[in-house]
């Protein structure tokens, strides 16, 4: 019998990034091209894919060039295809694309090889399954193995699992037979560990905005809003991840909780960033505002109002206090340092940073030692700012474990408002970091921009796809609203108008169906720049 060559089934909207993952690898089957699932379909293929229109990519592997399979087992593309997706980069794919075996076309092959020690490694690990317990369930080795994705994430020493690892039928028809403390899943746990140089296993889930913990509940029913950001219900699978959280745990930890936890980390952009993962969260999808803040503090160009790309030259009576004395960045939602670490990066002389979450704080700590910088922590507001003046040290991160509406006091004496020396350059970049709206911390961003020199307030929103503009133009509404309020308050004569701008429109990622994370770069006047304006 003729071999078989191996096609994928490609949604419409992924065909352009499979061919070329698939020409780099000399994989693309140029003879036989693209062509529209319908044409080829058999009655039974088609009703498999009925659900949305699919295109047919053929390769020229064959499928004798597949992965190993039992011995007794007839070649299966749709098996496969996780290893093929995971070599290819795709791994994030599946479940989208599907297998299909097409007539030989008699086209040049290329040699195939299994890409993934993490597959082999679990192909391995399910041995340890008694075969007994298999058939008494009516599953097979490959069943489990070709619906477990091959998608994963490394935090050292941690492998994180997606949260539909253990969803598909063949996984939870197991787990609910053997439960989760398995040792014969202790093995398989270790086995993957092992292939990406981990010690320790869990499966990720989401982490919602609102928390339905008994301690979350209102006393009307309703749910409390997880202000801590605390991760809900990540499982630990392998390894020991430290004491159990605790509401006195997750708010009031101990260095001695501290010293148990498991604290992993990662490196972004040349950045290290450390965090607890059963107590704080940590979101990978925003390395391109994390990338894009990296050129902020020199966004600058020779023009009146001094913004733009480039180094700015001011004009005659301004002074780029930025550029002459360097710049202080507040981020008001800092987190482990999400944003914070990279507007450091970026050359910001000093950062101050406010947030709630202990273990935050923590991590935000370990992270910057971890990078070379020092850190100062205020856990209490004090009574006598003059003397908590003089117990502030010369340090690159102010962090304080407190709500950000108390902000402006420590931010007007830091930058010599109470009859004290100015201990931070001027304050240039406001992140407001929040989702879905930061709006809650406006009123105190408007007030830390340096008043004279002007900047930016970076504002995080989730907006609907379809209303980006008209929120754009509600956020710089209600911060000019905000700015006359504090003009007003500050005794301003009104000769200069100050005024709020959005310089930029960042789209960060697609948080929901429709709904995108966007980030507002919002420009305000200072008086020297009102001035050069005129």
């Amino acid at each position: 019998m003729a071999d078989m060559r191996v096609a994928l089934l490609v949604p419409p909207l992924y065909v352009k990034r499979v061919k070329s993952a698939l020409e780099e690898r000399k994989y693309f089957d140029r003879k036989a091209g693209i062509t529209s699932y319908k044409d080829v379909a058999t009655a039974k293929e088609a009703q498999r894919t009925a659900e949305r229109a699919r295109m047919i990519i053929s390769t020229n592997i064959l499928q004798s060039q597949l992965g190993p399979r039992d011995i007794d087992q007839e070649p299966n593309t749709e098996q496969e295809v996780p290893d093929l997706l995971m070599e290819l980069g795709l791994q994030e794919l599946l479940g989208e694309i599907h297998g299909l075996s097409l007539p030989s076309l008699n086209t040049n092959t290329s040699t195939y090889v299994p890409p993934s020690p993490f597959l082999k490694a679990l192909r391995e690990g399910l041995k340890y399954l008694p075969k007994s317990l298999l058939d008494s369930l009516e599953l097979t080795t490959p069943m489990l193995l070709s619906s477990f994705p091959g998608a994963y994430s490394v935090y050292n020493p941690m492998l994180l699992l997606p949260s539909h690892a253990l969803s598909s039928p063949p996984w939870t028809k197991l787990l609910s037979s053997i439960g989760w403390d398995s040792p014969s899943l202790s093995s398989i746990w270790k086995a993957i560990a092992g292939a990406v140089g981990a010690t320790h296993v869990a499966l990720n889930a989401g982490i919602p905005p609102r928390s339905k913990t008994t301690e979350g509940t209102t006393s009307d029913g309703d749910t409390k809003e997880n202000i801590l950001r605390s991760p809900i219900n990540l499982t630990p699978l392998y390894g020991y991840f430290g004491p159990q959280p605790s509401p006195t745990r997750l708010s009031h930890p101990t260095q001695a909780d501290f010293d148990a936890a498991l604290w992993v980390s990662t490196c972004q952009n040349g950045i290290h960033q450390v965090w607890a993962p059963l107590y704080t969260m940590f979101s990978r999808g925003n390395i391109r505002e994390k990338t894009r803040l990296l050129n902020l503090p020199s966004v600058r160009t020779s023009v009146s109002d001094g913004r733009g790309k480039g180094k700015w030259t001011p004009p005659i009576g301004c002074r780029d206090h930025e550029f002459i004395q360097g710049c202080t960045a507040v981020d008001l939602y800092a987190g482990i340092g999400y944003f914070s670490f990279s507007y450091k990066k970026a050359g910001c002389t000093k950062v101050l940073c406010w947030e709630l979450n202990p273990w935050s704080v923590e991590g935000l700590r370990r992270g910057a030692e971890l990078n070379g910088w020092s850190t100062q922590v205020f856990t209490k507001v004090p009574k006598d700012w003059s003397e908590w003046h003089s117990s502030v040290q010369d340090v690159d991160f102010l962090v304080f474990q407190q709500s950000n509406e108390s902000a402006i006091c420590p931010i007007s004496c830091l930058g010599g408002s109470f009859n004290t020396e100015p201990l931070i350059p001027r304050i240039r970049h406001v992140n407001c970091g929040l989702l879905p709206s930061s709006n809650k911390s406006w009123w105190a961003a408007i007030r830390a921009v340096d008043s004279t020199a002007g900047g930016w307030i970076h504002v995080h929103e989730n907006v609907a796809a379809k209303d980006v503009d008209t929120r754009k133009d509600e956020v710089v509404s209600e911060l000019q609203d905000l700015l006359n309020v504090w003009e007003q308050e500050k005794g301003s004569c009104g000769s200069l108008l100050k005024r709020v701008s959005c310089d930029h429109v960042e789209r960060v990622k697609t948080f929901a169906p429709g709904v995108l994370h966007i980030v507002f770069d919002i420009w305000v006047n200072g008086t020297a720049t009102a001035e050069c304006a005129l």
